[in-house]
């Protein structure tokens, strides 16, 4: 037989167990409903504030705000007619001509055909000239309709005998030769690179110049590089900031509302095809001082004929001593050209951006001028008016492809960029001469 007081001890023990569930669920609930109306409270709270900042009647209607676009004020303003309204002298007698005059004034009242008057609601949105609002879109425009620019399926085979190329091929040297020294008031270099038969050559294509923005061509060569090795993105909108504008810099940008996105993409191809120094500057600093100060030691590091961001001494054409910082030469600009192309013939999706904007740059400035127009021209030009520098770095897709680069010093702008074209058509010569 079981101990009686065992039973009861253990009766007890269970009572007070579920007791202490029973505080447990009571305890609990308080605490749901307490949690619940305290929610509640802060759900009113704020959808009334939302309210507050937010109206959602009519009066907030007109305003015409979303997440991509911003106000333009109108110029007119009803609060305005309203006053005027108010004030209106009381009523008196009117005659035809009265009548006639007061609309002229006030521009509030109309007459209709059968001679009443009716009068015009200011914040009628169906009235042209009293819209309240107007609209600017800040997102980034759509440039998928922009044609690309494409290489020629095939090259003509050359005409002539190996022994016939190679006299040409000196006397185009000696014909390059003779022309930059006669021009003896101007300070030129040059460099050629035959992208089929691999003939190079060069004058004075390590001497250091302002190449403006010709510069361009190698930033963005190093930027799609790091497309192509995954280790960034062209594809991050950035928003224009007038602090991108200065009378130093070459822009057409200068009328693009405060807060205008752009990809990152679009901002090269404004920097390549219209030498876009805003644009340009705008990557720049996407990148932060970090990001910029790496590409350009990179830039230092590519370019193997003048270390672009060292101190170069040289003297213009004016005979006077220079000295500075951001200069490049003939000889790292035609091997930047050199080494997109053969970027662009491996990974052409990757870097067809970059062809499109030299495709659509100005061809009548510079080395493209006397280039026949069957031929296809990709060339950045670059200039410094301050210094009177001119450059130019072309890729030319005629009967073969070469690149050709002059950079000139000379007190008129049309003769650096005449002495240009003229040195790209004694190279064209050359090639049509080997395919004729």
């Amino acid at each position: 037989m079981k101990n009686p007081k065992s039973n009861y001890i253990g009766e007890a023990r269970r009572i007070k167990r579920n007791r202490m569930f029973i505080r447990i669920i009571v305890v609990a609930a308080v605490i749901l409903i307490v949690s619940f109306a305290i929610f509640f409270t802060y759900i009113l709270s704020l959808k009334k504030d939302i309210d507050d900042e937010f109206p959602s009647s009519e009066s907030a209607a007109g305003t015409g705000y979303n997440t991509t676009e911003a106000l333009i004020p109108s110029s007119s303003d009803t609060s305005e007619t309203s006053d005027t309204t108010a004030t209106t002298p009381p009523e008196k007698e009117t005659t035809p001509e009265s009548t006639s005059a007061s609309t002229e004034e006030t521009g509030d009242i109309t007459s209709s055909e059968e001679g009443s008057t009716e009068t015009k609601d200011p914040s009628d949105p169906s009235d042209p000239e009293t819209s309240a609002t107007t609209t600017v879109n800040l997102l980034p425009d759509d440039w998928s309709d922009r044609p690309h620019v494409l290489f020629p399926e095939k090259y003509p085979l050359q005409s002539v005998t190996h022994a016939e190329r190679d006299q040409s091929y000196s006397s185009l040297k000696h014909a390059v030769k003779k022309y930059i020294e006669e021009k003896t008031d101007a300070r030129i270099g040059f460099y050629y690179i035959n992208l089929n038969t691999f003939e190079s050559f060069g004058y004075n294509e390590t001497q250091p110049f302002v190449v403006g923005s010709s510069i361009y061509l190698p930033l963005t060569m190093l930027l799609y590089e790091d497309v192509h090795a995954r280790t960034r993105s062209m594809d991050i909108a950035v928003p224009f900031s007038k602090s991108s504008v200065s009378e130093k810099i070459d822009t057409k940008m200068g009328e693009v509302p405060e807060g205008k996105q752009y990809f990152l993409w679009q901002l090269a191809y404004l920097a390549l095809s219209d030498g876009d120094g805003a644009a340009m500057k705008m990557i720049l600093n996407s990148l932060g001082e970090s990001g910029e100060q790496a590409l350009m030691e990179r830039l230092s590091t590519m370019c193997t004929g003048i270390d672009y961001a060292s101190v170069q001494n040289y003297v213009d054409y004016k005979g006077i001593q220079r000295s500075g910082k951001n200069r490049s030469c003939a000889y790292d600009l035609a091997r930047s050209a050199e080494m997109l192309y053969w970027q662009y013939m491996s990974y052409p999706d990757e870097y067809q951006i970059l062809i499109d904007a030299l495709g659509n740059s100005d061809r009548l400035s510079g080395i493209g001028r006397q280039i026949p127009s069957e031929a296809v021209v990709l060339q950045r030009h670059g200039k410094n008016s301050d210094l009177h520098s001119q450059s130019d770095v072309a890729i030319i897709l005629g009967p073969e492809p070469v690149v050709v680069c002059v950079t000139v010093e000379a007190d008129d702008p049309d003769t650096a960029q005449e002495i240009q074209a003229a040195l790209g058509a004694l190279v064209y010569n050359f090639i049509s001469l080997c395919h004729e």
